[in-house]
């Protein structure tokens, strides 16, 4: 019993103190826990307790004791020894613990004033955490917004390019919404040396051209200028006579459209050296292409076109163009003249001008003719073609003055505009002259026998010049003054004619809206094309409202009702005809076996193979008279007789002769019963052309 008991006393005693050691244990434990666990800082350092407690850590975060009004020995007004005694302002006490440990201050009203202070700057320090963070929520929020602006114009991009291809438009780097400004002037070229329209059709058209874009019309007048005096003979049969250029100057003006007359002065001078009064001109006796620039005569001629051009479009010399009140309200005044000097293919080459170089005969002939001006009207603004220029070295260029004088119209009408001009031409230019002009054009400048321009091609050459120019244009000193879009109607005084202006209207509209905007617009809604143009609105979302890759010939526009539209309708039927003559007239000749030329010489064929070729013949024949009798009715309203006349005979005629020449020689193969026998006579070709076999 005894045994029992003193037995139970031990294990409860072992029991004790084992429980003991295990509580103790586990304080040691956890106070090392507490001690040595660490956490992290907004920028990722690890940081104990003990270094955030005593405010060694580094970064935002302070001592708690700091934050409680204790002291650290970095605490201002005491100062810690190096052996663990701090002064306070009230001098000095000794504390417990080692070095490194923590120390408590008894706090005085100067430290608990301290401590106020820092209290207040800990609020500060917080409130300071809180603002950079919400600059940085800000920063972030900006660079989201901006990613988010830069993502939608991306959007944006990709639906505008993927609207081109659907269009048929070419997509140029750079040329968009939203890019550089347009060219500030927009000039539209009238060619008049070839089917000249009548000025009421030309009056009719002015008010479309400002709606799409223009700011100013280039007037080649060429023969149909009233030329008076020892000039008069220039004057073709049909010039317009002085009232009628008034009138188009008054509908110009009254639209502020400012008018640029161009006057050649050097080259394609044909329509004047072709005459006998003025053949002793020329720079060689077989060709009026261009005039001795070394003859004195030369200059005189020039001068009087100039005068008598220039002072019929200055209203101060002219009171019946404007009311008076008019001039000061309008702009009617007369800024430019163009001068030409384009293509002087025949130079250098007469007796007086052959010991002297090309380049200097011509640099001085240009800086002769601008004086001239300059002197005359010194307030005009002289513009040149700048071809003759390009090959020329850039001293010769700056010692020969013209760069004072004259602004380049730099032309280029193929869809690659640096292979003509290249950046050392720019930059060759941008050295010798302070501004210059751009010129692409919207027709005449693919075919000289077209009848339809292409317009897909001319509106390439517009967004590739309005690329060319954003990136050149900062190269002058006063920059690129605009663009003018040229519309050649001849390629010289004694080509046929090209492209009519009616059926080129809506190449124009396209090519001038999309100058005038700086980029091709897709919406069939803001761009002006559809509106100016009376076309009706597109319907359904299925097709586009433009397809240049699939409508060549831009059937669409058949359906508008623009001046002339009667016209371009006419001139898509000529085409599909003319088309679908000279598929069947070159079968004949190439690819049939029954009536080609041979068998016509020697009337040898097959009546029924013949028969059977001219029933085609007969129905094209039919079509083409059908179409030549309504020819004249169409073409005159906006053209006099001499020019649909000689339209139809350039154009029409050939194939009526063709067809007939085919079915005369067709009914008299057909006529024939008996042949003869093979082999039959060949020709012998130099007899026929007259050439002696030997030599």
């Amino acid at each position: 019993m005894m045994h029992s008991r003193m037995l139970m006393v031990c294990w409860r005693r072992k029991l004790f103190f084992l429980g003991a050691s295990l509580l103790f244990l586990l304080a040691l434990w956890f106070w090392g826990f507490l001690y040595t666990t660490h956490i992290t800082e907004d920028g990722g350092k690890i940081v104990s307790v003990r270094e955030l407690m005593l405010g060694s850590g580094h970064g935002r975060h302070e001592s708690l004791l700091q934050r409680l009004g204790f002291h650290d020995h970095h605490s201002a007004g005491l100062d810690v020894g190096a052996h663990g005694v701090t002064h306070s302002e009230q001098g000095p006490v000794q504390l417990e613990g080692d070095e490194g440990g923590v120390k408590f201050v008894k706090p005085t009203a100067g430290g608990l004033r301290s401590a106020k202070g820092r209290h207040s700057n800990d609020w500060d320090v917080i409130m300071q955490d809180r603002t950079d963070d919400g600059k940085q929520q800000l920063n972030a929020k900006g660079q989201r917004h901006i990613t988010d602006e830069m993502r939608i114009a991306a959007e944006r991009q990709s639906h505008y390019e993927h609207e081109l291809k659907r269009m048929g438009v070419p997509v140029i780097a750079g040329i968009g919404p939203g890019g550089r400004p347009p060219p500030a002037q927009r000039l539209v070229h009238f060619d008049l040396k070839g089917a000249p329209p009548k000025v009421t059709y030309l009056r009719r058209l002015m008010p479309i051209l400002k709606t799409l874009g223009a700011t100013g019309i280039l007037l080649e007048y060429e023969d149909m200028f009233p030329y008076g005096g020892s000039l008069a003979p220039l004057a073709a049969r049909n010039a317009y006579n002085r009232d009628e250029i008034l009138e188009l100057q008054k509908t110009a003006f009254a639209l502020g459209l400012t008018v640029i007359p161009l006057v050649q002065t050097f080259g394609h001078l044909e329509y004047a050296l072709k005459l006998k009064e003025f053949a002793h001109l020329r720079e060689v006796e077989e060709s009026p292409q261009a005039l001795c620039p070394s003859y004195n005569a030369s200059m005189s001629f020039v001068e009087e076109l100039l005068t008598q051009v220039i002072e019929f479009h200055m209203p101060a010399s002219n009171p019946n163009l404007l009311h008076k009140e008019d001039i000061e309200r309008l702009t009617p005044k007369l800024t430019h003249i163009h001068i030409g000097c384009d293509e002087v293919y025949r130079l250098a080459e007469c007796p007086r001008c052959r010991h002297r170089l090309k380049d200097q005969l011509f640099l001085d002939h240009v800086y002769n003719v601008a004086t001239i001006v300059r002197r005359r009207w010194p307030h005009l603004r002289i513009i040149i073609w700048d071809d003759m220029l390009r090959h020329m070295a850039l001293e010769a260029l700056q010692a020969s003055g013209i760069g004072k004088l004259v602004e380049p119209m730099i032309w280029v009408y193929a869809e690659d505009i640096y292979k003509f001009v290249q950046s050392a031409t720019w930059e060759k230019y941008a050295s010798v002259f302070s501004t210059a002009w751009a010129a692409s054009a919207y027709k005449g400048a693919h075919g000289e026998g077209l009848l339809m321009p292409p317009i897909r091609r001319h509106l390439e050459n517009t967004l590739r010049w309005l690329a060319v120019m954003q990136g050149e244009g900062n190269r002058f000193s006063h920059g690129l003054q605009g663009l003018a879009l040229t519309g050649w109607q001849r390629y010289d005084h004694f080509a046929i004619l090209c492209e009519l202006l009616p059926a080129s209207l809506p190449s124009l509209a396209v090519c001038l809206s999309t100058a005038a905007k700086g980029y091709f617009d897709v919406s069939a809604r803001t761009n002006p094309i559809l509106s100016s143009l009376t076309c009706p609105e597109p319907t359904g979302e299925h097709h586009a409202w433009l397809e240049l890759h699939k409508d060549s010939l831009m059937v669409m526009f058949s359906r508008c009702m623009f001046p002339g539209s009667m016209i371009y309708r006419f001139m898509l039927r000529l085409a599909t005809l003319t088309t679908e003559t000279e598929e069947y007239t070159d079968a004949i000749r190439q690819r049939r076996g029954w009536l080609t030329d041979y068998n016509i010489r020697h009337n040898f064929s097959s009546a029924a193979r013949v028969d059977d070729l001219l029933g085609e013949n007969y129905r094209l024949l039919n079509a083409v008279a059908n179409l030549a009798r309504t020819a004249a009715s169409t073409l005159t309203e906006a053209y006099d007789h001499w020019t649909y006349g000689e339209f139809i005979e350039q154009r029409i005629f050939p194939m009526l002769e063709e067809l007939k020449r085919l079915e005369r020689a067709g009914e008299g193969l057909k006529k024939r019963r008996y042949w003869s026998q093979r082999p039959l006579p060949y020709l012998k070709p130099f007899e026929v052309l007259g050439i002696d076999e030997k030599t």
